[in-house]
């Protein structure tokens, strides 16, 4: 057993899940850092200034990317990748689509820039956020290319580690100088050090790709462009609702509410996604693995992975749970005290991100195993009751209407994705499947011993006739 234990720490697969864990765990600590220091260097209402718009640029970056990362982990073909030779035709489109999509940011950031004395508080800062969004849109591509050549320092260091840090120190720097007062130009420095990161990132990818797949006529008439625009599209819509997911409810809440409740619902998601690390970290590693599994039509092999990857993520997002059920008051209290009166928003936004945990991977299942437009129209649907829901019970329980509301949405989205990966692949993408595999094996490695005793008994039977 210990030597089995030490061959599985040996290998490769196992240091990618660790430094993927290491990563993500401290870039949580330090988006954490990060959410401090900006409520400590500034006042309620300007805190909750730089979240908003912190939230819209986020937002605006994820669904401006038009899924090109989605298409990037489905299509590429790690194992028989040469620089200049293949993938040119993907990598061409990718770079189209992200030309197009941070292009119109930077333009809509012109345009509002030029009317700004025209437009209320607090919009005419609308401009940064916009820019922030076309760093950010670059950022998301980059971490799933560097992913996918399974290099996890590349990928995950650069904006969840180095930008976090840098931003917390340039933060407490220039407020200990007296020369941060606002929100706007607290934004403004967290958006210059993530171009640093991204700049560095895309000096990386081009030492390791070059540019020749901008202006290769092959990789431009090889482009499926019917498939490719279907999937995009579709991702796109997709990548749409998981920006509402993260960051909708914010941006409302600081429109319809007021940006100090805002500050503190942003935050409290922040402290629930604490529960959702490990999910993120094993998917890092893992969803290229089982695309792989998908792309060789290897159904049990997909199976066990997924198993694990649910049973494990669910496990640590339950007892991080109970530990977030003591602490969260004293948390919340260190950030503002006036947010502990909201601890029952933290628990319910807790008790989604254990669901989620508990449901694995099972969007990106979905994406990359064929069935992204069914779950464009499954999220179309959930998403418009799931509107009138969250006016419902936003009017009648405030912040914590609209945490329950985003609990339902999550819950019903995790349901439809399971259903349809056991239907089309045969894959349980639950935490509980990792039991059902077990009792399987466990009957598979009984079976042939029952059949060697059976033989036995029948000779024994025939030498006594």
């Amino acid at each position: 057993m210990i030597e089995r234990i030490r061959a599985i720490a040996a290998g490769k697969g196992f240091q990618k899940i660790f430094w993927s864990l290491v990563s993500r765990g401290s870039s949580t600590v330090l988006s954490f850092a990060l959410l401090f220091v900006a409520s400590h260097v500034l006042d309620t209402n300007e805190y909750g200034l730089y979240i908003f718009l912190f939230s819209v640029g986020s937002s605006l970056g994820l669904i401006a990317v038009f899924g090109q990362q989605v298409l990037l982990v489905k299509h590429f073909r790690l194992a028989t990748h040469a620089r200049g030779e293949t993938n040119q035709s993907l990598l061409y489109y990718n770079a189209l689509w992200l030309g197009i999509g941070c292009g119109g940011q930077l333009l809509a950031a012109l345009v509002i820039w030029l009317l700004s004395d025209r437009i209320p508080y607090p919009y005419d800062h609308l401009p940064i956020a916009l820019l922030f969004g076309a760093i950010f849109t670059l950022s998301e591509y980059m971490q799933s290319y560097f992913i996918v050549h399974a290099r996890i320092v590349l990928a995950l260091v650069p904006r969840e580690n180095l930008w976090r840090l840098l931003s917390c120190v340039a933060l407490a720097v220039l407020a200990w100088a007296g020369l941060l007062q606002t929100g706007a130009l607290a934004i403004e420095i967290v958006t210059g050090l993530l171009a640093l990161m991204v700049g560095y990132q895309f000096v990386r990818f081009v030492a390791h790709e070059g540019l020749g797949f901008l202006h290769a006529p092959t990789a431009r008439a090889e482009v499926p462009s019917r498939e490719w625009r279907r999937e995009t599209l579709t991702f796109t819509a997709n990548g749409f609702f998981s920006a509402a997911a993260l960051y909708f409810e914010t941006i409302l809440i600081g429109i319809a509410i007021g940006l100090d409740v805002a500050a503190f619902y942003f935050v409290a998601t922040r402290i629930a996604s604490l529960l959702i690390l490990p999910v993120l970290a094993i998917d890092t590693v893992g969803v290229p693995l089982i695309s792989a599994r998908f792309q060789e039509r290897d159904h049990e092999g997909a199976q066990k992975l997924v198993s694990m990857l649910s049973a494990g993520s669910f496990a640590l997002a339950l007892i991080g749970g109970v530990v977030l059920f003591v602490i969260g008051p004293f948390v919340l209290h260190l950030f503002d005290p006036s947010f502990v009166e909201h601890f029952p928003v933290l628990v319910l936004l807790s008790i989604g991100a254990i669901a989620h945990a508990f449901f694995g991977p099972g969007t990106w299942l979905m994406m990359i195993g064929g069935g992204e437009a069914y779950l464009l129209k499954a999220r179309s649907v959930v998403f418009v009751v799931y509107l009138g829901l969250l006016f419902v019970l936003a009017s009648q329980f405030g912040p914590e209407g609209v945490a329950m509301a985003g609990v339902i949405e999550l819950v019903t989205l995790h349901l439809i994705s399971r259903r349809w990966v056991l239907r089309q692949w045969k894959v349980d993408n639950a935490a509980t499947s990792f039991l059902m595999l077990r009792w399987r094996e466990k009957r598979a490695a009984a079976r042939p011993v029952s059949e060697e005793a059976a033989q036995a008994a029948g000779a024994g039977d025939n030498g006594r006739s």
